[in-house]
């Protein structure tokens, strides 16, 4: 079932066009960040196969750096469940989020992947005890991304990539 819109006039259409919602803005650029990490991840491992992976959805990009060996198990869920959020975000105007869905991502991201500056752990303590996603500070979300590309730059790395130039 879809869910409800919530948008019940024009003005409320027009203001959600021109808010810059912070919300929606952090969690799209952190998605693209990691596809980009995930395309050169690929460009690197399987320099044959980059204009097929840049012609995948994001899911199959996943997948794909799944099946190469370059990403475990929990890594692939916890990219699948931000993607799953991605598409919410993408396909439903007034999506928000729950404090519940954040938590589950937070949570499996703080096992899959390495917590190299607490962003992980200072977002599960951040989001405690909160009923709103909107009750939580601002870096929670970009801070959740950051330490994914992390390990994402690190596997480029190991792949042979530069520390910094792409």
């Amino acid at each position: 079932m879809k869910p409800k819109q919530n948008i019940k006039t024009f003005s409320e259409l027009y203001e959600t066009t021109v808010s810059g919602d912070y919300l929606l803005s952090s969690f799209m650029t952190g998605h693209l960040v990691i596809e980009f990490l995930l395309v050169k991840i690929i460009e690197l491992s399987q320099p044959k196969l980059i204009d097929f992976a840049e012609g995948l959805n994001h899911y199959k990009l996943i997948e794909l750096v799944y099946g190469l060996n370059h990403i475990d198990e929990r890594q692939k869920e916890v990219l699948i469940l931000i993607n799953k959020m991605r598409n919410k975000f993408a396909h439903h105007l007034t999506f928000e989020p729950s404090i519940n869905e954040l938590q589950e991502i937070l949570l499996k991201a703080s096992k899959a992947f390495n917590d190299m500056t607490d962003g992980l752990e200072q977002g599960l303590g951040e989001i405690k005890d909160k009923k709103s996603i909107r009750e939580c500070e601002e870096w929670v979300i970009p801070e959740m991304f950051v330490q994914i590309s992390y390990d994402l730059h690190d596997i480029y790395q190991d792949l042979g990539g530069d520390m910094e130039n792409f």
